[in-house]
């Protein structure tokens, strides 16, 4: 075990955090277990910024306008 500094304001959202685990698991939860909860959602969540980069770069010889109004356009269509 180690010990780790954290500040109070901290510690009570990790209580909190604790305290809505416990709630839905039924099971008692320690610090431990709510740091390990959030890694594991940051892991799963993480974005990969290479290929948001990728995907959000601009496409060649087309205007951001033009592009917009037609995404707009089939979306309209899709609600129909």
């Amino acid at each position: 075990m180690t010990t780790i500094s954290i500040k109070e304001e901290t510690r009570r959202e990790l209580l909190r955090i604790a305290g809505e685990i416990q709630q839905r698991t039924q099971e008692r939860v320690d610090f431990d277990t709510v740091i390990q909860t959030l890694i594991d959602v940051y892991e799963t969540q993480r974005l990969d910024l290479d290929a948001w980069s990728e995907f959000t770069r601009p496409v060649e010889g087309v205007e951001f306008k033009t592009a917009y109004e037609g995404l707009i356009l089939e979306r309209r269509n899709e609600n129909e």
